[in-house]
C-alpha cells in the first residue's frame, strides 16, 4: 500500500491533462471591458477549451500593483466565475535570458530570487482567488536547449524546479509547469532525455512545438516532439523572421481549425499559443 501510495503522489501532477490556451498579458490590453473578455471567454468554451493560462501575472513593473493588477485579478475572477480553469503564470523577468548566462554560483543566487518572486505573487493570487479557484501555477521563464546543455547547468535547472515546486506547494498545493523550446543545440535523443531529467522535479514539462518560430523544418521539429513532455505548447502564429523587435501574424484559420477539431491525447496537456492569435479574440485582443 505505502508503494502504491508513493506512486500515486509522483503521477497526480500529470494526471488532469488540459485543453488549454495561453494568455500573454500586457498593459494595452487594459482597455478590453468584462463584457469583450466574457465574448472571449464563451467563444472559447464554444472550441472546446476548457483552461487559461495566464503566462505571467507580472512582468518586471507590470501588474506588480495598481490599476493594472486590479484589471488582471478582475479578468481572472471573471475567467473562473464563466467556467474556465485558470493556471496562474507567475513572475516573469524581461532579462531571463541574458540573466541566465550567469557563472554556475551566481546563477543558481538568480534562480533563488525568481523562486522568491513566484512565491510572492503566488500568495497574491490566492487571497484574491482562493486556493479552489487555482488550478496550477506556471513558471513564466522558459528553459531553452542552449544554455543548459551541460550536466551541471541540467542539475541547476533541476533543482531550481524542484525546490520551486515544495515553495509553491507550501502556499497552494498545485501541479506546476514550465515550457521549454529546441532550436536544435541538443541532438533530439539528448534533448529527449533533459527532458525526461527535468520531469523528475515533478514539475511538468511543456514543450514548445516550433511551428511559429520555423526554426527548424517539420521534419526536425517532429525528433524533438517525440520528447517526453507532459503536454505541447501548439503556436498559433507566424514570426516574421526578419522584423525587429519581434513580429508575428495568426496561423492560418484552416491550420488553427485543424488543431482545435484535434482531440486531445490522453494524459497529455494541449496549450494553444497565444490567444492573441486565436479568432476568439479578434477585435478584443491587438497583435
Amino acid at each position: 500500500m505505502k508503494i502504491l501510495i508513493t506512486t500515486l503522489l509522483l503521477v497526480s501532477p500529470f494526471a488532469n491533462a488540459m485543453n488549454a490556451v495561453m494568455y500573454q498579458p500586457q498593459l494595452r490590453d487594459t482597455t478590453v471591458t468584462d463584457a469583450q473578455w466574457q465574448s472571449v471567454l464563451s467563444k472559447l468554451k464554444g472550441q472546446g477549451i476548457n483552461t487559461l493560462v495566464l503566462q505571467w501575472s507580472r512582468y518586471d513593473d507590470a501588474f506588480r500593483d495598481g490599476e493594472s493588477r486590479a484589471w488582471l485579478e478582475h479578468k481572472a475572477q471573471l475567467t473562473t466565475a464563466n467556467g474556465l480553469k485558470l493556471v496562474i503564470g507567475l513572475a516573469a523577468d524581461g532579462q531571463f535570458f541574458e540573466r541566465q548566462k550567469q557563472p554556475p554560483s551566481a546563477l543558481e543566487n538568480y534562480l533563488n530570487h525568481l523562486r522568491a518572486d513566484d512565491v510572492a505573487v503566488a500568495k497574491r493570487w490566492v487571497k484574491v482567488l482562493g486556493d479552489k479557484s487555482i488550478a496550477g501555477w506556471y513558471i513564466s521563464s522558459e528553459l531553452d536547449d542552449r544554455r543548459w546543455r551541460g550536466p551541471q547547468m541540467q542539475q541547476i535547472a533541476q533543482d531550481w524546479l524542484y525546490k520551486t515546486r515544495l515553495s509553491l506547494a507550501a502556499v497552494a498545493d498545485k501541479p506546476v509547469a514550465v515550457s521549454s523550446f529546441f532550436a536544435g543545440n541538443m541532438t533530439p535523443d539528448t534533448y529527449r532525455k533533459w527532458v525526461a531529467t527535468l520531469s523528475h522535479s515533478g514539475v511538468k514539462v511543456w514543450v514548445q512545438d516550433g511551428a511559429g518560430t520555423q526554426v527548424l523544418t517539420k521534419t526536425e521539429r517532429e525528433l524533438y516532439l517525440k520528447a517526453p513532455a507532459a503536454g505541447h505548447v501548439i503556436e498559433l502564429f507566424r514570426q516574421d523572421k526578419h522584423a525587429t523587435p519581434f513580429k508575428a501574424v495568426s496561423a492560418p484559420a484552416a491550420y488553427q481549425q485543424k488543431w482545435l477539431s484535434t482531440p486531445v491525447p490522453h494524459g497529455q496537456d494541449r496549450v494553444y499559443f497565444s490567444l492573441r492569435y486565436m479568432n476568439a479574440a479578434n477585435g478584443v485582443l491587438a497583435q
